[in-house]
Parts: structure tokens; C-alpha cells; sequence
């Protein structure tokens, strides 16, 4: 390998395997196709290996592309970071940060981060990528994201999680369900109960799972629904409760539904803060996770 990988050329190949198609990564850089594919030839020869596997007008990753596409994001995050560091220098945060956002936080806590942002930090661009909290760990090791906003799991060792929240579960009601004027509820009560939830892969759902084994009851999961938008939908429209933490119904009060806690000692849920353990954090994500905080302060 006697020529130089230069920065384009990993900006072009990710634009290609995130598109999967020459033409669109060249309307998504703003060159033309042409110079997009003499790049990635010129990759591809630099290395020795054929990144993309060209069957008809679709290309997919070959194996070494695979490889390469983790760790050329890796390397362009850490050269945004250190850019971004340098620029702070001068007094202004500016940078991207990638964040994580379980979908139960999403509605309540990120509309109002945004707005925050807009107003306090106007250099920064913010993704937002709304996920499990198992996918957000996932990608905060692998380098492609910068901070996660979700569940306190501490199911990883590379993750330093801090806790920003607690929510007991409730039973999330539709206005005409017998439920609905009730204070409380014994979790006792929910035997043979038609429910909607989420699916048993998801941790929220297995943390309903152990408030059920724990009242030693067994209630009827009669609709599964991979997202909370639809299971909510699904409460309010067919009647069949659900078993989530109330913060869950902020930002979605126009579903009309209620929550009644659980009577006695609820388990409690943690929410917080994903960081990459060990990592040095940039200037900008300190600046989201600390706007994030004040933001779940004022939103209690």
C-alpha cells in the first residue's frame, strides 16, 4: 500500500454504503457520480480489496468493506471531535453530536431539548436516533454514537451510566376503561387483564414482566407492538391497557389516555445518561448531556 488514504475517500465510501447506490451518495455530497466512483476505485486499489459488490444497479458491502465501514466512521467521529475541540478553544461550542434516545423519552424530554439548544448553543447540529437501549449501547461502544439517553441497564461494562431520573410503571388507561377513576391499582388486579405491550425483547417490557411475577398474577398479552407509538395508539383506540411509566404520556397528551399507579412499593425505572467509558467526551457532547440535564430538571 504505497498511496495515501486520504480523508475524501472515507467521506465518499461511507456515503456510498450508507446509500448503497453511486448516484444518490453523489447527491447527498454534492459532486458528481463520476468523481465518486473514481474515489472509491481508487480506494479499492489502494487497499488491495474490493470494498462493494456490484449485483445489477445494487451494491452491498463485501466483507472488507464491512470491516472498513466501522472503522472508517470511528475515524471520522475522532477527527470531528478533535476539530470541534479546536474550535472550542475560541469560546464557542460548535460540532455534531449523534444521541440516543429510548422512544418512552423521546416525546417528553427531547422537543424540549432542542428548543433549549436553539436558544443556548445555536453552533451545535444535533442527530437524534431513536432506538432500544440495547441498540444505543451498542453504538456508543462502537464509536457511532456520542452520548444515549435511555435505560439504566448497567448491562455493560464499556458504558458509564448516570442516572437522571425515576419513574414508577403505572397502568396507562383509555378514558372509558373501568380502570379510569380508580387512585391506584394492586397489581394483584391485572390477572386474566387483556393488555397491549411491548415485546418480551425489550428491556421495559421485561421489567413489567418481574412486576407481574413479583404479584404473581398472569395477564392476558393480547396485542405486541414493537414501538411505544403504536401500543399507546393501540390502548386508545381498542381499550386494552398497558403497563409503562407515566413520562411516557408527555408530548403524547392528544391520546387522552390516564395513568394509575401501581398501590404499594412500584419498581422503579432509571433513565439517564450513556456514556462511553474511559472515552474523552468532545466539548459539544458535554454541552448536550449538561443541556439535557437542566432540561429533565425544569421538566419534572
Amino acid at each position: 500500500m504505497d498511496e495515501l488514504i486520504e480523508v475524501r475517500h472515507l467521506r465518499y465510501f461511507l456515503a456510498v454504503a450508507e446509500t448503497e447506490n453511486f448516484t444518490r451518495a453523489a447527491e447527498r455530497l454534492g459532486i458528481s457520480q463520476p468523481s465518486v466512483s473514481q474515489q472509491i476505485a481508487h480506494l479499492e486499489r489502494t487497499l488491495g480489496v474490493a470494498l462493494f459488490r456490484r449485483i445489477g444497479k445494487r451494491i452491498q458491502l463485501t466483507q472488507a468493506g464491512a470491516v472498513l465501514r466501522t472503522g472508517a466512521a470511528v475515524v471520522l467521529r475522532k477527527l470531528e471531535n478533535a476539530r470541534d475541540s479546536v474550535r472550542d478553544l475560541a469560546g464557542v461550542v460548535t460540532g455534531h453530536v449523534d444521541l440516543g434516545v429510548i422512544p418512552a423519552l423521546h416525546g417528553a424530554w427531547v422537543p424540549p431539548l432542542l428548543e433549549r439548544l436553539a436558544r443556548e448553543r445555536p453552533g451545535l447540529t444535533l442527530g437524534v436516533h431513536e432506538h432500544s437501549s440495547s441498540w444505543i449501547e451498542t453504538e456508543l461502544e462502537a464509536g457511532r454514537l456520542d452520548l444515549g439517553f435511555g435505560l439504566m441497564t448497567r448491562a455493560s461494562p464499556g458504558i458509564r451510566y448516570e442516572l437522571l431520573r425515576s419513574e414508577p410503571f403505572s397502568l396507562l388507561v383509555a378514558r372509558a376503561s373501568p380502570f379510569a377513576r380508580r387512585r391506584s391499582l394492586d397489581p394483584a388486579e391485572l390477572e386474566g387483564v387483556r393488555l397491549a405491550m411491548l415485546p418480551a425483547s425489550f428491556d421495559m417490557r421485561r421489567l413489567a414482566d418481574d412486576i407481574f411475577r413479583r404479584a404473581r398474577v398472569r395477564p392476558r398479552v393480547v396485542f405486541e407492538m414493537n414501538n411505544i407509538d403504536p401500543v399507546l395508539a393501540t390502548v386508545a383506540r381498542a381499550g386494552t391497557p398497558t403497563l409503562l411509566p407515566a413520562i411516557v404520556l408527555r408530548g403524547r397528551e392528544t391520546l387522552g389516555l390516564r395513568a394509575i399507579p401501581l398501590a404499594g412499593k412500584a419498581r422503579q425505572i432509571g433513565f439517564g445518561l450513556l456514556w462511553l467509558a474511559g472515552g474523552a467526551a468532545s466539548a459539544a457532547a458535554l454541552a448536550v448531556a449538561a443541556a439535557l440535564k437542566a432540561t429533565v430538571r425544569g421538566n419534572s
